[in-house]
């Protein structure tokens, strides 16, 4: 299922007149768009917002090809309409995908998965993502959908989405935004770099250590640890399937945050008590920061 909503269709300046530019326009994209992509138009189930839509996708079309092909093509079409707008005319789209049952009932359709995607297309998180990007898309996906489409599929590039957490109604869980910008800390002052060499070696014992913590071992383990962390840190961390380069980044992340590293350890601590991982990971984290000049 594919959610969408245009950013601002009813603030100023708009006027009736430039919204219904952005409806048609709309419209007209998303079935250039599923026309290109070969996914037939009339098979799907569409129900129509205004200013933006739910669209249903029969479950025989590929997941991957609305993912990849039906996405790009879209993400061209608005760029075209764009080009040819005002800039109170122009498209500027969130959209989100899931995958699930739903049920037909007299007067539409109804599931969980509807509810959760379509909480996660209004949820402040996701606004600000689309705040904070200059394309005209910002796509995100569920947590349950990274894992079972993106996350096996080198064409959807898994690479270039960041899980974020959002919480909207009674719904608060992960879900993954696609070249999601972070916002990072002022600059520090300038201080002198240490050999890079030992750099390495300290930052590659920080990260061993942090694998014999119980709760670093597994994916799932992990994200319990970042829902853990300061939002602005967690939702900033990229995703690796790989779970010594998901730590790289995680322990990279957080050093990008002043008291990051400390959060970090914090959150061990939450999960895990002082235990002796725990407790070796804090010490390994110390020396690395040590070597920084950097008191996490």
């Amino acid at each position: 299922m594919v959610a969408l909503d245009v950013q601002g269709y009813g603030a100023p300046p708009r006027t009736d007149f430039h919204r219904s530019a952005v409806h048609d326009g709309l419209n007209e994209a998303l079935r250039r768009a599923f026309a290109a992509a070969a996914v037939e138009w009339d098979s799907c189930v569409w129900q129509d917002g205004g200013d933006g839509a739910l669209i249903l996708i029969p479950s025989a079309v590929p997941k991957v090809v609305v993912l990849t092909h039906l996405v790009r093509h879209l993400t061209d079409e608005v760029r075209e309409h764009n080009e040819a707008s005002s800039d109170a005319a122009r498209i500027r789209l969130r959209v989100c995908l899931h995958s699930g049952e739903v049920r037909r009932t007299d007067h539409g359709v109804v599931g969980s998965g509807i509810i959760l995607v379509s909480r996660l297309l209004n949820s402040a998180e996701l606004r600000e993502e689309r705040t904070n990007s200059l394309d005209p898309i910002t796509l995100a996906v569920t947590d349950g959908f990274f894992r079972d489409v993106v996350a096996h599929h080198p064409a959807a590039e898994p690479e270039k989405y960041r899980e974020i957490r959002f919480e909207e109604k009674e719904i608060a869980t992960s879900a993954w935004v696609k070249n999601a910008v972070a916002v990072r800390k002022p600059d520090a002052p300038a201080q002198v770099a240490p050999p890079a060499g030992r750099d390495e070696d300290q930052l590659n014992s920080l990260v061993d250590a942090l694998m014999e913590v119980p709760s670093m071992a597994d994916d799932v383990s992990r994200r319990a640890v970042l829902a853990r962390l300061p939002r602005h840190i967690g939702s900033a961390i990229p995703y690796h399937p790989r779970a010594r380069l998901h730590v790289f980044e995680i322990v990279r992340t957080c050093q990008d945050y002043e008291n990051g590293v400390t959060a970090l350890i914090t959150a061990l601590r939450t999960l895990e008590g002082d235990s002796v991982p725990v407790l070796r990971a804090e010490v390994a984290a110390r020396k690395w920061l040590d070597e920084q000049g950097d008191i996490g």
